[in-house]
């Protein structure tokens, strides 16, 4: 068996175990309520104006300062029993050898973090029917709502999310839509593998808390640390870099800008994955198994 075909299995073996995972339907029946609260006031705006909207909602879900901790908090369920171990692990990890087996593992969390992705990005869509249609422009109802924030609540309709610049000026939608699916699965990336580094290096339940630390500091940037520090708080909470709208998209130097984001993000995520294999090969292995 070549190694990479080792190392693809040892993600596989997770996947095939989110069948019999009730987290999995749970943290899936989660996103879809989070959807449905944040982005079917859309779909009732475009109902009340007669005009069906264009599906690009996507770049606007991490716009609400709530927004931060659901989103952790979801991307900690995902990821929450990392470095996923049971009863077979120490036969499958000595069978591949222990350095396959972890990057195995973290192929899962990119890959399951891909999959997590796209289904946010699916379901930001469906909540909007039936009052969706494809186009290949934003729109007039994102854009009546992205200049005219008052509109929506003449109409007696609360907005859940913030649709406005600089997104809606500086970028067409299907490249908004690209970047922010990419912004948000590095950054979900990012949160498994810290937690799984964590949790090797240091014992079960350091990575909860250092995802839970993560979750808690995007929140408070937005409030009081912004007002104590600034927006130069955002260059320390990575979970906030998962959102166009807290980026620099031009040269003021105020809040991170997504090279960056970007390059913080993926050096972090390929750090900590060199220290989980080090450690986890050189760790004698004491593995109970999960239930």
């Amino acid at each position: 068996m070549t190694e990479l075909k080792t190392i693809w299995l040892s993600a596989w073996v997770n996947f095939r175990k989110w069948t019999i995972n009730p987290r999995i339907y749970t943290l899936a029946a989660v996103i879809v309520a989070f959807s449905l609260w944040f982005f079917s006031w859309i779909s009732d705006y475009a109902a009340a104006v007669g005009v069906k909207s264009s599906p690009w909602v996507f770049p606007f879900l991490l716009t609400m300062p709530v927004a931060f901790p659901i989103y952790g908090c979801l991307t900690i369920l995902l990821f929450c029993d990392a470095p996923f171990t049971d009863s077979h692990t120490p036969y499958l990890a000595i069978r591949m050898s222990r350095r396959n087996w972890v990057l195995g593992q973290l192929l899962y969390i990119m890959l399951a973090s891909f999959a997590y992705t796209v289904f946010f990005w699916l379901v930001s869509m469906l909540v909007l029917v039936p009052n969706v249609k494809f186009s290949s422009s934003w729109g007039p109802v994102l854009k009546t709502i992205a200049y005219d924030p008052g509109s929506a609540e003449r109409l007696g309709i609360t907005p859940m999310v913030l649709i406005d610049d600089p997104v809606i000026s500086l970028f067409s939608p299907i490249p908004a839509v690209l970047i922010s699916l990419g912004l948000f699965w590095l950054v979900s990336v990012f949160v498994g593998v810290a937690i799984f580094c964590f949790n090797v290096v240091l014992g079960n339940m350091s990575g909860l808390i250092a995802a839970g630390l993560l979750t808690f500091l995007s929140y408070f940037s937005i409030y009081v640390g912004k007002i104590a520090f600034g927006q130069k708080i955002y260059y320390i909470s990575p979970l906030n870099w998962g959102s166009m709208f807290y980026l620099d998209w031009g040269d003021s130097g105020l809040v991170p800008s997504p090279i960056f984001a970007v390059s913080v993000l993926v050096g972090t995520i390929v750090l900590m994955g060199f220290v989980s294999t080090v450690v986890f090969c050189r760790k004698d292995l004491h593995i109970r198994e999960r239930r």
